[in-house]
């Protein structure tokens, strides 16, 4: 399978050893083989952690980013674990980008309220509606709430909401 996108990887080595980098895929993958090729390592995860990263491909990489995230578990000689971290783009994981997609924002008031709070989506720049009337509440917990629900829904689901935006 082919790198199907030209966004960048981040990518960390727990312990300290690498902290998150933002890189072309490639040289992603060619930093973490460059921390870890000198740790102490049995035969067997060193020619993993070579087939995964030091060969200069990004094959076995892309095949294995579920959701976007791919963490390899490492354990040192002295038993010590750390782990590899690859993430597609900024490093946020997809449930993270859905939370950031929305925000609430206090409408307008009329008179003396302090106006209703709705929900934008970022992504457009609209307020989000629901049969074509933008969804509206007293609080902004309410807002916040319908938020968590979201993405929660699309964590079940698996796909980026169900409301559309105006």
């Amino acid at each position: 399978m082919g790198l199907n996108s030209d966004e960048d990887w981040t990518v960390s080595v727990g312990g300290g050893l690498l902290p998150s980098t933002t890189r072309p895929p490639v040289a992603a993958l060619t930093e973490v083989w460059q921390t870890v090729r000198d740790l102490d390592l049995g035969p067997q995860q060193h020619a993993a952690l070579r087939k995964l990263f030091g060969t200069g491909g990004t094959e076995s990489v892309e095949d294995s980013l579920d959701g976007g995230v791919f963490d390899f578990p490492v354990v040192l000689g002295d038993g010590r674990m750390l782990a590899v971290r690859v993430r597609r783009g900024d490093g946020l994981t997809d449930r993270q980008r859905r939370a950031a997609r929305y925000q609430p924002e206090q409408l307008p008031g009329e008179g003396r309220s302090p106006g209703f709070w709705a929900v934008r989506d970022t992504n457009t720049g609209a307020l989000v509606t629901e049969d074509g009337r933008v969804l509206r509440w007293g609080v902004e917990a309410g807002a916040a709430s319908w938020i968590s629900r979201e993405v929660a829904r699309g964590d079940y689901r698996g796909w980026n909401g169900r409301a559309q935006a105006s």
